[in-house]
């Protein structure tokens, strides 16, 4: 799966209309929102600007967006940190989108799309949260803030050899903070349902804030003006419409079922998703819990009532006033896997922003009913425990990010090694200029590169890359997942090497052949 993390506030706004067609003579996409802040319910805005030529983003748009994003993330996972301006040939981005890299009106299209991106405004009114600074902003933004196409002129004077686009300050501020959520851009792409595409990152967001209930419900009037969609008063047409666009998601598994209701009210109707394989979190983080794992056999694990009482849980229910007896009593009897200390410090949330902190008479009776009902905080309460977790996954995703950019980085160098000396040995300068030459003459017969044949250069530049690339084939090459073995263990050796020189160094005294035996085989393991 390639999956590609994506800025999440425009994830999140509706900024994308599904439709297949331009939508112009729009003056403005307003979307509401509800926030909880402090406990109190807030209404938050967002309202999208469109250009008066170019109109409101649509699908096409969102899928070149996601596109230009794995761009983005290949040089944040390289370089650690992203920064304007962002460069990328037009190529690039058909190819990530699996389109055809000949035709003239893709490449028309990518210069369109990126005339609307930096366009199109978004007045926030507390929607667009700023990572860096931890606020929600009130403020009126472009997605970007400069766009220059192959050919035109850069702020510096000189000809833009490829696109390149200048990223607003809270899209880099959020992009390098990791305020950022992933979509699987393979899946994506097998998608045909405009609403459906527009629903994948609003999932990614609605569900994974659901996991424990297992289903998310909006409201279809909301669901209506986050899509820019025509509202229907009658659950069959309702279900005619979004229908075909929810199966495609259950059939690529985002869901894995979906139902139109009538709310308490009656009226208005909820849409019902429930959620998919690729919406199951819960084994993501219990991957991280000391002990547990995918595939771990749970059922050998200890109850509290056959094990002698954590001291640590004791003590921190003694501390909010509950007698040692009933905390005991609370401990063993426990269900397998209760987190104690997230439901503490939920009842240690609700008892400090209670905006009656005197109807509180007994806060120890508080905790104990919790415990009891085994009561889970709701998905917007982040536990000490989830903020560890989720701190302990990021360091490990970065090490991981680190090291797979070094072994590609490696990995582009061996083989453009591997070209050099091939082309060294079969070809001389003279022949290697022929190739050259009769590349950009057959470069100049395409639409595209007629546009730029004033800059020989560039032209020249390109039929050379693509010289290269067409030798490249006969070139015989380890494949990526052979070059990291054999990276991985030459750098496993390395490690066992040093490990065992240390070991010399500390203790030099001598080894039986058991001992060696036994050392041997846990390295092959």
């Amino acid at each position: 799966m390639d999956f590609v993390r994506v800025e999440k506030n425009l994830a999140s706004l509706g900024f994308f209309t599904p439709s297949n067609k331009k939508i112009k003579g729009v003056k403005a996409k307003t979307v509401l929102f509800n926030r909880q802040v402090d406990g109190q319910r807030l209404e938050v805005k967002a309202v999208i600007l469109p250009s008066a030529v170019y109109g409101l983003p649509v699908t096409s748009d969102q899928d070149k967006y996601l596109a230009f994003q794995k761009i983005v993330s290949d040089i944040r996972r390289a370089h650690r940190e992203v920064r304007n301006p962002v460069g990328f040939s037009s190529a690039e981005i058909l190819r990530i989108l699996s389109l055809d890299t000949d035709a003239g009106k893709h490449y028309d299209e990518i210069i369109e799309w990126g005339k609307r991106m930096t366009l199109t405004g978004i007045s926030s009114e507390g929607v667009i949260y700023l990572a860096g600074r931890k606020a929600w902003a009130s403020d009126t933004f472009h997605v970007f803030e400069r766009f220059v196409s192959v050919g035109t002129q850069m702020p510096d004077g000189t000809t833009a050899d490829r696109n390149y686009v200048w990223l607003s300050d809270w899209q880099l501020e959020n992009i390098n903070h990791n305020h950022v959520l992933p979509v699987d851009l393979d899946t994506y792409k097998q998608l045909r349902n405009h609403i459906a595409k527009a629903l994948v990152p609003l999932l990614q967001i609605w569900l994974y804030a659901t996991i424990q209930a297992g289903f998310f419900e909006k409201r279809y009037r909301d669901l209506c003006q986050i899509l820019n969609v025509t509202e229907y008063r009658h659950a069959s047409k309702i279900r005619e419409k979004l229908g075909p666009s929810l199966d495609e998601l259950q059939k690529h598994r985002y869901i894995s079922g979906w139902k139109i209701q009538a709310t308490t009210s009656g009226n208005d109707f909820k849409v019902v998703f429930q959620h998919g394989q690729k919406f199951a979190f819960e084994p993501t983080i219990r991957r991280h819990e000391p002990g547990v794992g995918i595939g771990a056999d749970t059922s050998k694990r200890s109850h509290p009532s056959e094990t002698q009482i954590d001291r640590d849980l004791l003590h921190q229910l003694m501390k909010r006033g509950i007698t040692e007896k009933a905390s005991v009593d609370l401990l063993r009897n426990l269900q397998p896997g209760q987190q104690v200390m997230d439901q503490l410090e939920w009842g240690d949330h609700l008892l400090i922003h209670s905006p009656n902190r005197r109807k509180f008479y007994n806060p120890a009776g508080l905790y104990i009913h919790l415990i009891k009902e085994n009561a889970f905080p709701p998905p917007t309460f982040e536990t000490s425990r989830i903020r560890r977790l989720r701190e302990e996954s990021r360091q490990e995703r970065n090490r991981e990010d680190e090291r797979r950019a070094r072994l590609e980085l490696a990995y582009m160098n061996y083989r453009d090694e591997e070209l050099d000396h091939y082309i060294d040995t079969h070809y001389t300068p003279a022949e290697l200029s022929v190739l050259v030459e009769a590349k950009r003459k057959e470069m100049l017969q395409q639409t595209y590169w007629k546009r730029i044949a004033h800059n020989d250069q560039v032209l020249r530049e390109a039929a050379q890359h693509q010289v290269r690339k067409s030798l490249g084939v006969q070139v015989p090459v380890l494949s990526f997942t052979q070059f990291c073995q054999e990276q991985v263990g030459a750098e496993r050796s390395s490690e066992l090497l040093e490990a065992a020189r240390a070991r010399q160094a500390i203790a030099p005294c001598p080894v039986s052949d058991a001992q060696n035996a036994r050392v041997s085989g846990h390295s092959e393991v």
